[in-house]
């Protein structure tokens, strides 16, 4: 059975008037993610090494665990803020955040009036959780996030340590047990979770070559195969590595090697069938 704790996740939720002037937060570490906004008035975050701060309006903060920050605001004028704490963010998130230290984006009005719906919607769930509200915060979460990545810029976030060659090995073993149908780069991305122009990414970093050049060897690798262990005949060959017609093939094949498959073949062979050892 599947169970959930609702605040491992949503671990704070506020909002309403502050009056950050006349009774500034202190600034200490953060347990917690934070997303910060101010709909109406003026605030800021200030640090350790700052006496004062650029008190902004219509402002979403992201900050991650450990940062450690107070607000203070504008005189003993009053500032409408939401704010929601989580004890984890999706890693887009994540490394885009701890890459730049904090986020300060621009909200419009009606973002700020969305924010504040939103806190009121996770408000009940928060205080007497239900079997959904898991759901309700993981949601939320989401769409904070899209909201804050929506207002940086969209060069690509460093991936976890790992990450990639990861997700290039899954891409290669997933094209090489379909070789057959020559899936596309764009089908081979969807099948690891990532757009085609992350794969091809990836794929550089990692292999220093397109998945296209890399795919296109594996197709070729498995004719080798095929023709070195089998005596299919090269119409079969073509057709079980994805290639159209056994000219596509033989074209193919004969770039690569500068020689036709059935030269080859012949080469190779010693006897009408031969296996590898």
């Amino acid at each position: 059975m599947l169970t959930y704790e609702p605040r491992l996740m949503l671990r704070y939720l506020g909002q309403g008037y502050r009056r950050f002037g006349l009774f500034p937060l202190v600034s200490e570490p953060r347990v917690n993610w934070e997303f910060y906004a101010v709909v109406e008035g003026r605030c800021g975050p200030i640090f350790d090494h700052q006496k004062q701060t650029h008190l902004r309006s219509r402002t979403l903060w992201v900050f991650p665990s450990g940062s450690a920050h107070g607000w203070a605001g504008d005189g003993p004028r009053r500032a409408y803020i939401t704010a929601f704490h989580f004890g984890s963010v999706p890693e887009q998130l994540e490394f885009t955040v701890r890459e730049r230290g904090h986020l300060t984006l621009p909200i419009t009005a009606e973002e700020g009036r969305q924010l504040v719906k939103l806190a009121g919607r996770l408000n009940d769930d928060f205080h007497q959780p239900t079997t959904i509200s898991g759901l309700l915060f993981q949601g939320a979460l989401i769409e904070l996030t899209l909201l804050a990545l929506s207002k940086v810029d969209a060069r690509p976030a460093p991936l976890p340590e790992g990450h990639a060659k990861r997700t290039v090995e899954t891409a290669i073993s997933w094209f090489s047990e379909h070789v057959s149908q020559n899936p596309s780069v764009s089908e081979v991305a969807d099948q690891v979770h990532v757009s085609a122009s992350t794969l091809r990414r990836l794929f550089r970093q990692v292999r220093n070559d397109s998945p296209a050049h890399v795919f296109a060897r594996i197709r070729l690798e498995a004719a080798m195969r095929l023709m070195t262990a089998t005596n299919f005949k090269l119409e079969i060959i073509a057709t079980e590595c994805g290639f159209s017609c056994m000219s596509d093939f033989c074209r193919a094949f004969k770039s690569a090697h500068g020689t036709t498959p059935n030269v080859w073949r012949r080469k190779i062979l010693t006897g009408p069938r031969h296996a590898l050892d």
